[in-house]
This record gives C-alpha cells, structure tokens and sequence, in this order.
C-alpha cells in the first residue's frame, strides 16, 4: 500500500497552492474541482534536496489534524496524492495530480466510527491509503471505533473501511463498499496495510489476528488461527503464528518461531537466498525466514545468516511466488523499529530500514552502522535510484542523507533539509507539522 507514515519525516497536510499561488475555500467545493483548505498565499519556503525545485508546486494544509496523531492521512502511488479534508461533521477523501495539483476527485463524507474511551495508544485519526489489486488502484480510508450495542448486543470494537476507485472524477464520489469489520482493541492498537492483494487488518487479542479485506467485492476473510493453516506443523512450534499478506493462492503465514509461506503456495526454505540457514535446523523447532513489509506485490524478508555469526540476511521477492529478487547480508543491532517498505515509483528500487534493493539488478545494499559509522534508514527512493534517509539513532543530532544505489555512499544534506516522505513521477512528498496547527503537505517537482 502506498501510504506515508509518520516515522522519519512525518507526513501530511493542506492549502493548496499550485504554482505560484491559489485560493483556499476551508474545504472541497461540490464539484471536486475545490482548491483545498486553509488560508491561501505563495508555496511555502522549503528547503529541499538538489533534484527539486523549491518554487514549483504545490502545497496543502489541513488544520485539524491533532499535533499528536498517530500517523498522517495521506498516501500517494506515485502519480495520485490522496488525503482527508474535514467535511461537515466528518471528512472526506480527496484525490489529486502529483504534478499539478489539480483535484482529480471528492469523496462522500466518511463518517467515523465513535472511538472506544479505553482504546489504547496515540490520537486515533482516519487512516488513507492506496492499494493496487487486479490490475485496478483503490483509495482507501479507515478508522477505529465502536459499534454501540443495543438491548440485545454488546458494544464492539470495529474498523470502518470505505474504498473508492483511484480513476473517479467530480465531487461527492461514493464509496464503491462499506465494510465494518470487528475487532478488539484490548491489548494493542490495530494496524492497517497492504496485503499484496487487497488490505489486511491486523490486531492482538490472546493471539494474533488478521483479516484480509477484497477491493473489488468488499468480502472479508478472517485469519483467527493461522496456525491451524500450517500443514503438518505441531502446536507447539507454530502457536501463536499470524497472516502476514495475502497471494491468490492464499494468506503468508509468518511462524511464531520463524519460518514463513504460503500454505498452498510457496515456502520459505525454496526461496532463501544463498548464505543463509534453510528449513529446520534448531532443536527448538525454529525456522528461518520472517516477512517484514509488503509493497505493491513485493515483500521484503529477514534471515539468519548461515554459522555462528548471528548476522542477518536481508531479501526482496516477489509476493506470488515467492521468488527471489535481491538480497544482501546486513547485520543489524535488534533495535531498530520496523518501518513500512519505500519504493521508486517505477517500481525498480525498493527499501526498508536500512536496507535498499535494486530489484531489476538484482543487488542489496546494507546501510546498517558499524562501530564507526551510524546507520541510514531510507523514507523514499527516486525512480533513477537516489535514495533519501536519515541517520540513525535519533537519540542523538540526526542528519538527511542522500545516495546513489549505485555507489552507496551516503552525502549529508545541508542543515534544515527537508527528508522526502515519499517519491512521485517526476516530483516528491514533504511533510511538516504546523506546530499544533495542522499539518502541511508539500509537492515539489524535479529540476
């Protein structure tokens, strides 16, 4: 799924201003051809990296998302930027141009669920992405709350997903489903994301739980007992397994002791890369192999490296069939949190972390610190491979680096440059909060 997270640059935000200047009107006008909310003036001033032009563009604010929000509702695939305007007494989708900035679409008002008083975590705002499923994008938005009971049933905790066809046009475009799907919220908050085939919903309630979410039908196919899926595999060894993504042939399964597959489909020990210890080797009944992010049919994996290193292998296959696209051996230091997976726009580069995969080469590149050297985890990859991250911990001054997937070598960026949050066809995505009012989204086109 295409959607930016608030992890190293944080995303998102509103006033629309497409070249030099435009009107705002506070929200999306009823023919979808709004300008926006907020109030109107020139681009904002911008620090940029080289490949951009800081005065052509367009920028957007939204003044109502909360200074502590957990994430930033905006996404984009590269040539669409998807976010939520205030509309009424809810919100609404908003679609448009990456390089223009012109509205392509409006959605409906999207109508939250109301939250849980005991709901754990972070502000819960409506989420936006956008996902690909066959050979059609969608535009989804979701939110967490509360289905209240009524004398005969109890209150329930329900995600509320509405998806839209990313190619519709005009103003007060309906959902093409409404899907409420339940679930519980007791012990964690409850993650959204790319399935590889559609969305999956993902949360803990004495034991993992997923739910695989259709674009194209609104079904819904609930994974409660992953364990159950895994042929031959004794309860011990794979209790409190999870689904993971979702092929055609069915869900990935990733082992509760590592070890991951499809239960009809591919396996994991068929699709290691070379280097690294295969199948079941530990008397414990471990195995190797851990799906860490998908993107766009693609996901990206974590091994243990062959011998008494402890060092990790890290790998980029293709979600059908498991094959292998690229790899490199990175040794990591465990701590670091795991962030969604970045991709070019044309689909050549993809990354996670600290690792950046040339997928039509077929090479890796590992950008994990060493005792002299800090790590860089990428946020975005251009389509002609220069990649953008920052140097990790941030415990300590972090800096903006760029590189060229060809050479590696990360170059500091000037002080007060702005990270791009994602990559566009010809243009990038930054993000700044608005110091508690709002949040700004900035699109800059290349020089």
């Amino acid at each position: 799924m295409r959607t930016t997270r608030a992890a190293l640059a944080v995303i998102l935000a509103g006033v629309l201003v497409a070249g030099c200047g435009a009107d705002g009107d506070g929200g999306p006008d009823k023919s979808g051809a709004g300008r926006g909310e907020g109030a109107h003036g020139s681009l904002a001033k911008l620090t940029v990296p080289a490949a951009y032009d800081s005065g052509r563009g367009w920028d957007q604010v939204l003044d109502w998302v909360p200074e502590d929000a957990a994430a930033d509702p905006v996404a984009t695939d590269g040539e669409t930027v998807a976010y939520l305007v205030r509309s009424g007494d809810g919100y609404a989708v908003q679609a448009r141009d990456g390089a223009t900035g012109e509205v392509r679409w409006t959605g409906a008002p999207y109508r939250t669920p109301p939250m849980a008083p005991d709901a754990p975590g972070a502000v819960e705002i409506p989420g936006v992405g956008i996902v690909r499923q066959g050979g059609r994008t969608y535009v989804v938005v979701w939110a967490t709350g509360e289905r209240t009971g009524d004398a005969l049933g109890k209150s329930e905790d329900v995600v509320q997903v509405g998806i839209y066809p990313a190619d519709a046009s005009g103003g007060s475009v309906a959902p093409l489903h409404r899907v409420s799907v339940t679930v519980d919220t007791q012990e964690s908050a409850v993650e959204v994301r790319d399935s590889g085939a559609g969305l999956l919903i993902m949360w803990r309630d004495a034991g993992h739980h997923s739910a695989a979410l259709d674009m194209e039908s609104g079904k819904v196919t609930r994974y409660d007992d992953a364990a159950a899926l895994i042929p031959g595999c004794e309860s011990t060894t794979c209790l409190d397994s999870r689904a993971v993504a979702v092929t055609v042939k069915g869900p990935v399964i990733n082992g509760a002791q590592g070890g991951m597959g499809v239960p009809d489909g591919w396996r994991g020990e068929d699709v290691a890369p070379e280097g690294v210890e295969a199948g079941r080797t530990f008397v414990s009944g471990e195995q190797n192999g851990t799906l860490t992010g998908v993107h766009d049919g693609r996901f990206v994996a974590r091994w243990r490296q062959a011998g008494d290193s402890g060092a990790s292998v890290r790998s980029a296959h293709d979600l059908a069939d498991g094959r292998l696209l690229a790899s490199t051996a990175c040794e990591e230091d465990g701590q670091e949190p795991e962030l969604p997976p970045a991709a070019s726009p044309n689909g050549a580069y993809l990354a996670q972390g600290t690792v950046l995969f040339d997928v039509k080469a077929g090479k890796g590149l590992c950008l994990a610190g060493d005792e002299t050297r800090r790590s860089v985890r990428i946020g975005a990859v251009s389509d002609s491979g220069t990649a953008y991250g920052v140097t990790y911990p941030e415990s300590s001054a972090r800096s903006v680096v760029e590189l060229d997937a060809s050479t590696g070598s990360p170059k500091v960026l000037p002080e007060g440059t702005l990270l791009p949050a994602a990559t566009l066809d010809g243009a990038a995505l930054f993000t700044q909060r608005e110091n508690g009012t709002g949040l700004r989204l900035s699109v800059r086109l290349e020089k």
